[in-house]
């Protein structure tokens, strides 16, 4: 798991659309969809049923999601840390 994969998937969840997702971050729908595909891979589970070409997430993708806002948002703040630090 990277940080993009992860920010990747949260936009997806929060969005609920590829499309919007990488609208966005600024990427491609395709550059976001092959950092979900990614993620999928290294974790070894599907995190979206692909239904009538749209993405529904499982349970597993649910949890995920929390664990992720959650360390996303650490992340920001040590950031933002660092940077009050610096100056």
């Amino acid at each position: 798991m990277n940080l993009n994969q992860l920010r990747a998937f949260q936009q997806l969840m929060l969005t609920g659309s590829v499309s919007e997702a990488a609208r966005t971050l600024g990427r491609s729908q395709p550059a976001v969809s092959t950092l979900i595909a990614g993620l999928e891979s290294q974790l070894g589970l599907k995190l979206f049923e692909r239904r009538r070409g749209r993405l529904h997430p499982v349970p597993e993708a649910h949890y995920l999601s929390e664990e992720c806002a959650e360390l996303l948002n650490r992340i920001g703040n040590l950031r933002q840390n660092m940077r009050n630090m610096k100056a």
